[in-house]
């Protein structure tokens, strides 16, 4: 009897991620010289209890993880660099606006100001042809990928344990460098 509430348990925490989990999606990249432009989107990720968090003025927002890795065959990718894009709105109750950041390793790349709700979510959700990394030494014989995560703030296991809950990880397409 004492196994039950273990198994229990196990079983809650093993539970196959519900189809409306956010998710990192649409994930693809491309080489402009040596830079690399990502492009992908969060889906599900504007919960209610985020678009309430907002709406409250709090500042509040996504941190998206992002890995370059070598694609090698038959072993670990290595993983030559790392970035995070930092996505935060805050609201302005008095002139029903919303200020969105947008910040790439802490650097300001992108702020805008919007009045519509739906806009906003695309505005904090979407990607699109984002220069994210430099290679530093490209080769063409080599092939380059990314992959990317997103932190979505913190939960609470069994109602109890702090969490930061965060997506899968998402790898993209590969891409070889090619001589300008």
């Amino acid at each position: 009897m004492k196994a039950f509430p273990a198994l229990l348990l196990a079983g809650l925490l093993a539970a196959p991620a519900a189809a409306d989990e956010p998710a990192v999606r649409e994930l693809s990249i491309a080489l402009d010289g040596v830079q690399v432009l990502a492009s992908f989107r969060l889906g599900d990720g504007m919960t209610a209890e985020l678009r309430e968090r907002i709406e409250s003025g709090l500042p509040t927002g996504f941190l998206f993880e992002l890995d370059l890795l070598r694609d090698r065959k038959r072993w670990w990718d290595e993983s030559l660099d790392s970035t995070r894009i930092e996505v935060v709105a805050m609201f302005n109750a008095v002139t029903r606006e919303y200020l969105v950041n947008t910040k790439l390793d802490g650097k300001l790349i992108d702020s805008r100001t919007l009045r519509d709700p739906e806009e906003l979510e695309h505005v904090m959700t979407r990607f699109q042809a984002v220069p994210v990394f430099v290679l530093r030494s490209p080769s063409h014989r080599e092939r380059y990928l990314i992959r990317v995560r997103a932190e979505l703030g913190t939960g609470n296991l069994l109602g109890l344990v702090p969490v930061m809950r965060s997506t899968d990880w998402l790898e993209s397409n590969k891409v070889r460098f090619r001589k300008p």
